[in-house]
C-alpha cells in the first residue's frame, strides 16, 4: 500500500505511550560452520580441515561490487573486504594507512602525495600502482558512470566541471608521477580528505575489471586487492569470498574464508545465530535487545554511532513557515528519554543537536533549555504555543510524514501524542511505503513535519551540517539562512583546525537557534558474536573489515 493516512485526534501519552514500545533493532553477525560440503560451527571448512570460514549475517544482497557504483550499506560491507584504498578506518574510527604506506600535504593543504606500498598486489600477483588509483577516480567522476556518491569527491580539482559534463575527466587533479607515488590537487582545503577517501568509492580498480568482458560481480575472476577475493555467488542466498593469498598483510588475516548469509529478516537472522549458524549478525530485534543486555554470555554488543534520527519542518509554506517561536514550542514538547526508553527501547541516545557527540574534533551545539526539566519545557512550550496565536479552541494542524516501519511509526505516534496532550495540536499522520515517501519528502506541499535520517559519510561535522545549505538535497524543509551559509564556508577554507571548530559550532548553534528540525535520538549499532570469535570494537562508523575478526583465546 503506497499511503496511509492516520488521523490523530485525540490521544493521552501519559496514559498511553507504553502501548508503543518499539520492535527490534539491529547488531551484526558472523558465522562459523561446519558441514560436509560447507562451513560448520568449529570454523572449519571440514571435519578434517585446517581452513577457517568466518560467517557473517547480511541484511541483504548487495545491490553492486562495483566500487564506483555501489550506493548501498550491503554493497560497502563486502566491498571493505574485497578492495583496499589509500586509507581506511581502524576499529575505533581513527583514519589509517592502507594502500598507501605515508602521504604529505602542501601548506596550502590542497596537494596531497601519497606513497604506494611497494609490495601491494591484486589477487593475480599484479602490482597496484598509481595509475589504477587515477583511473579509479577518473571513473568516479565521469558522468557516464552515474556514481551515487561522487559528490564525497567534489573537493578534488576540477570534479564540479567534470560531473556537470563541462569538462573531460583527464582534467581530473589527480596524476601518477611514478608508478608508486600518487599526487591528488584539491580545489579547496579538506581537513577530513583523508577520512573521505576511506570510502569505497575511492578504490583503485584493475584494468581487466574494465575490459571487455570483464565486470565485478564474476566469482574466481574479477581481480581485487583487498584481503579477500569473491570466489562464490548465489543470487538471493549468499556470497563466498576467500583470502587474497597476493594481499600485502596476508599475515594478519586470521580467516581463510568469509562467508556473508542475506538474511533479510532479522527474527531469522537472531534464530540463525541462536542455533550456531551465524558467528556475527547484522541486526539485532529491538525486541530482543532488553532481554539480551541482560543475559550474561549472550554475544550482544553494541554502541551509538554517527547517525541521528530527527524531523525536519516545513520553512518553505504552510503553519511553521517564518515561525521559530512555534517550531521552538513543538521541539520544547516532545520528550527524548521517554522516547529513548519507552518507545524504542534499544540504547538509543536523546538528541539535543544535529551533530552526534563522538564526531571529530567537534562538541556539538546544544539547545539553552537542555538542562531544564520536562516540566519547565512543557511550560515555555505552552506560553510560546500561546504567543503564536494558537489555543485549544485554535489548535495548530500538521501533516507528518514518514515511510512505513513499525519502529518509526511508534515513534511518530508518540511525537504527535506528546504535541496533542502538551499543547493540543491535531497532527494527521501521512504514512507510505519508502519509495512513495522518498518521493514525497521532497516535495514540502505534502506535509509540515518529515521523519528523516542521517548517517555520517565521514567522522566529520561537515558531513551532518552540510544538510542544511541551500544546495543540499537534504534540506528537505528548504531552510535558508546566509549567515549560516557563510560560517559554512568560512569553515571549508579554513585550515587551523581550532578556529575551524569553533565556526561549525557558531554555524549549529545558530540553525539549532531558529529550529528548522527537530532531533530526536542518536541511533545504535548492535550485534551479536558467538563466544569462540573475538570481535574488534564496533567501529563509530559502524564499518566492519573482516580482516580484524580473530578466534578467541
Amino acid at each position: 500500500m503506497g499511503l496511509n493516512l492516520v488521523r490523530l485526534r485525540s490521544y493521552s501519552w501519559s496514559t498511553g505511550w507504553r502501548r508503543f514500545a518499539a520492535a527490534t533493532l539491529a547488531g551484526g553477525a558472523l558465522l562459523l560452520a561446519s558441514s560436509c560440503g560447507g562451513d560448520g560451527p568449529s570454523g572449519r571448512e571440514t571435519a578434517d580441515s585446517q581452513t577457517l570460514v568466518l560467517r557473517r549475517g547480511l541484511g541483504g544482497q548487495p545491490g553492486s561490487l562495483d566500487p564506483q557504483r555501489a550506493e548501498d550499506a550491503f554493497s560497502y560491507d563486502v566491498l571493505r573486504d574485497l578492495y583496499e584504498g589509500l586509507t581506511a578506518s581502524s576499529p575505533d574510527g581513527e583514519v589509517i594507512p592502507a594502500g598507501a604506506i605515508s602521504w604529505r600535504v602542501d601548506d596550502e593543504g590542497r596537494r596531497y602525495s601519497f606513497a604506494l606500498r611497494r609490495e601491494a598486489r591484486w589477487s593475480n600477483g599484479d602490482p597496484v600502482t598509481a595509475a589504477d588509483f587515477v583511473s579509479a577516480l577518473r571513473r568516479a567522476m565521469d558522468p557516464a558512470t552515474a556514481s551515487g556518491a561522487a559528490d564525497l569527491l567534489r573537493a578534488i580539482e576540477n570534479a564540479p566541471a567534470i560531473l556537470s559534463g563541462k569538462r573531460p575527466v583527464e582534467d581530473l587533479g589527480v596524476r601518477a608521477p611514478e608508478d608508486h607515488l600518487l599526487e591528488i590537487r584539491l580545489a579547496r582545503p579538506v581537513p577530513y580528505f583523508l577520512d573521505i577517501l576511506t570510502n569505497t568509492i575511492a578504490s583503485p580498480v584493475h584494468k581487466s575489471s574494465l575490459a571487455e568482458g570483464g565486470g565485478f560481480s564474476k566469482p574466481g575472476t574479477t581481480v581485487t586487492n583487498g584481503p579477500y577475493q569473491l570466489t562464490e555467488l548465489t543470487p538471493g542466498a549468499n556470497m563466498r569470498l576467500t583470502r587474497n593469498p597476493h594481499y600485502w598483510d596476508a599475515s594478519s588475516v586470521t580467516f581463510d574464508k568469509v562467508r556473508y548469509e542475506f538474511v533479510a529478516d532479522e527474527n531469522a537472522e537472531f534464530s540463525r545465530f541462536r542455533a550456531g549458524e551465524l558467528d556475527v549478525t547484522n541486526t539485532v530485534p529491538e525486541p530482543r535487545f532488553e532481554q539480551l543486555a541482560s543475559e550474561p554470555g549472550s554475544g550482544l554488543q553494541h554502541r551509538a554511532w554517527l547517525a541521528t534520527f530527527y524531523f525536519t519542518f516545513n520553512t518553505d509554506r504552510g503553519p511553521l513557515r517564518d515561525k521559530p517561536v512555534l517550531r521552538e514550542a513543538l521541539s520544547l514538547a516532545i520528550d527524548r528519554t521517554a522516547i529513548t526508553t519507552g518507545v524504542t527501547r534499544a540504547g538509543q541516545v536523546p538528541a539535543f543537536s544535529l551533530v552526534p557527540t563522538g564526531v571529530w574534533n567537534y562538541t556539538p551545539a546544544q539547545y539553552a533549555w537542555q538542562a531544564h526539566s520536562q516540566e519547565q519545557r512543557i511550560a515555555r512550550a505552552r506560553s510560546l504555543y500561546a504567543t503564536a496565536g494558537y489555543s485549544a479552541t485554535r489548535p495548530l494542524r500538521l501533516r507528518l510524514l514518514y515511510n512505513e516501519n513499525e519502529l518509526i511509526q511508534k515513534v511518530c505516534i508518540a511525537i504527535a501524542s506528546m504535541w496533542k496532550e502538551a499543547l493540543g495540536v491535531e497532527v494527521e499522520l501521512i504514512q507510505m511505503e519508502f519509495k512513495a515517501y522518498l518521493a514525497a519528502r521532497s516535495d514540502p506541499a505534502q506535509w509540515d513535519v518529515v521523519r528523516v535520517g542521517w548517517t555520517a559519510d565521514y567522522n566529520d561535522a561537515s558531513t551532518f551540517l552540510d544538510t542544511m545549505t541551500r544546495d543540499s538535497p537534504q534540506n528537505f524543509g528548504h531552510w535558508l539562512n546566509d549567515q549560516y551559509a557563510g560560517l559554512l564556508a568560512s569553515a571549508a577554507e579554513e585550515s587551523d583546525p581550532m578556529r575551524r571548530r569553533e565556526t561549525l559550532q557558531q554555524a549549529e548553534a545558530l540553525m539549532l537557534a531558529d529550529y528548522p528540525l527537530l532531533p530526536v535520538y542518536f541511533y545504535v549499532t548492535r550485534r551479536l558474536v558467538q563466544p569462540r570469535i573475538a570481535a574488534p570494537a564496533i567501529n563509530p562508523m559502524n564499518r566492519t573489515y573482516s580482516r580484524y575478526f580473530r578466534i578467541a583465546e
